[in-house]
């Protein structure tokens, strides 16, 4: 089958083919196709400092930040808060001087709240890397959901069964930093059929197959 149309509020996109770059939201949008994708939001909760004088110059990530995103299932049962709650280092200073520093990784389904223990277990991890972490006035906390995928890699590619139907999604916190090459290779795929790197490890069917009902289906916003 092939999808027939978008409908979105106030009409309908028609086009030859379609791709759900939608984050924690694919997986409700494929549903009504018949189609099952692993893929669950993780919140990650984040603090804003006020400014400071020049502190660092790059980005800061612990390994521990990434092993959350990979192996979650070592850090379910810990009994240190930061490691229970998939705290890994993520620390970068913006142009205004304030201070960004994160953050847990937490399967809390679609809850986009912050904690009290969240942000006290991020900032004291921080705090060991930059000590004046404890001396600047925290003036904003927020949370956002990540796309989780079960491998930690993204789906990129055509969906199966669905003839005009690509997904690029599922990247879990690097979705910006990978924006420009996910863009290039899923325009590759779509207007030539090939790419200039393999995306077999990311195929959207890597975990099950999924079904397929009949009609021409439409995806609806």
């Amino acid at each position: 089958g092939s999808i027939e149309k978008l409908v979105v509020p106030g009409g309908c996109v028609y086009a030859q083919s379609y791709i759900l770059c939608t984050g924690v939201f694919t997986s409700s949008l494929l549903a009504p196709l018949g189609l099952e994708l692993p893929l669950r939001p993780r919140r990650g909760q984040l603090v804003v400092t006020e400014p400071a004088p020049p502190l660092i110059q790059h980005i800061f990530l612990c390994a521990r930040y990434i092993a959350a995103k990979y192996h979650p299932e070592l850090l379910a049962s810990a009994e240190d808060d930061a490691l229970r709650l998939g705290v890994g280092l993520a620390l970068e200073q913006t142009a205004a001087g304030t201070l960004l520093v994160g953050s847990t990784r937490e399967f809390v389904d679609w809850d986009t709240s912050t904690t009290l223990e969240g942000i006290r277990t991020v900032l004291r991890h921080g705090a060991r890397i930059l000590p004046v972490l404890d001396k600047l006035h925290i003036i904003r906390t927020f949370a956002g959901l990540r796309p989780y995928t079960p491998d930690g890699l993204p789906y990129l590619g055509r969906l199966p069964g669905v003839d005009n139907l690509y997904i690029a999604a599922g990247h879990e916190g690097d979705g910006i930093a990978l924006a420009p090459i996910t863009g290039k290779l899923m325009a590759e795929l779509i207007t030539s059929g090939t790419t200039s790197i393999p995306l077999s490890e990311f195929a959207p069917d890597r975990f099950h197959q999924g079904k397929k009902q009949g009609g021409k289906p439409v995806i609806s916003l």
